[in-house]
């Protein structure tokens, strides 16, 4: 079945459109009334045309409140040019307060936008409805994907990585730092408040980067929730040439426990010379 969602967008465009020019057309309408009558009939025509059309509307809700207001909405526009074209007509010559109050109805009515809100008050414009615009506020992204001009690899991540069946569905990647010409960190955090970071594979991962798998980790960040995760991948210069570190960290624990580099000899094999370091 096909959906009506596009063509309810196309045609609360099309009305909205339509409600701009008719505003832009009293607003004219008013003015040109200040100093002659030849436009008065089509003017007072259109808000008419537009009263009738609001009252035809309001009929089609149910009765109550609800529609009183409604209508009274439709109506207020047409009636209130009515009433500034009649004070025009009554009052011999052009006023400043004739003009003020001219420029006050176009800036009202264009603002508040009564048809619109009666539809919205009525139910009639979906898209519009307090459960629709709260819906629409919990989904709209926020941070780096929000933003037009996101991070490259924020962008690749939200394609690939998080998207549905992806590696890290449900999550952005931010607060990216180069840290090396093969090296990178960055903060996961989940895109839903309260739900935690997906248990990512880093097997997965590896595959999805074409990059060695024991070079990506995805930790716990001291002080924060399980809704964020810091992603490391590659080494940085640093961690490549600090042997001290690794030899403590890596290879004693497990193979030679109490042990602890004292100096390192590199070998330059080209010069055949050994320099202790």
């Amino acid at each position: 079945m096909m959906s009506l969602g596009p063509i309810r967008g196309h045609i609360a465009t099309a009305r909205g459109r339509i409600g701009r020019a008719a505003t832009i057309a009293g607003a004219l309408g008013l003015a040109a009334g200040a100093f002659t009558t030849d436009f008065l009939p089509v003017t007072a025509g259109g808000a008419a045309v537009a009263g009738a059309y609001g009252l035809l509307w309001s009929v089609t809700l149910p009765k109550g409140h609800v529609r009183d207001i409604a209508a009274a909405l439709y109506l207020a526009p047409g009636a209130t040019l009515t009433i500034l074209l009649v004070t025009e007509r009554l009052t011999p010559g052009v006023h400043w307060w004739e003009l003020a109050a001219d420029a006050a109805w176009a800036v009202t009515v264009w603002v508040v936008r009564p048809a619109r809100m009666a539809r919205v008050i009525a139910g009639r414009e979906r898209s519009l409805t307090p459960d629709a615009v709260e819906q629409a506020q919990q989904e709209t992204p926020t941070g780096l994907e929000a933003a037009t001009d996101r991070h490259p690899l924020a962008a690749w991540w939200s394609e690939h990585a998080a998207a549905d069946g992806g590696v890290a569905p449900g999550t952005v990647l931010e607060h990216i730092e180069v840290t090396g010409p093969e090296s990178m960190t960055a903060v996961i955090r989940s895109t839903h408040p309260g739900t935690p970071v997906p248990t990512i594979s880093t097997t997965r991962l590896s595959a999805l980067l074409d990059w060695d798998e024991e070079d990506i980790t995805v930790t716990k960040m001291s002080g924060r929730g399980a809704g964020v995760r810091r992603l490391t991948v590659g080494r940085t210069p640093q961690d490549a040439i600090d042997l001290y570190a690794h030899w403590a960290q890596n290879i004693a624990p497990k193979g030679m426990p109490g042990t602890r580099i004292t100096g390192i000899r590199v070998v330059d094999a080209d010069a055949g010379r050994e320099v202790d370091a």
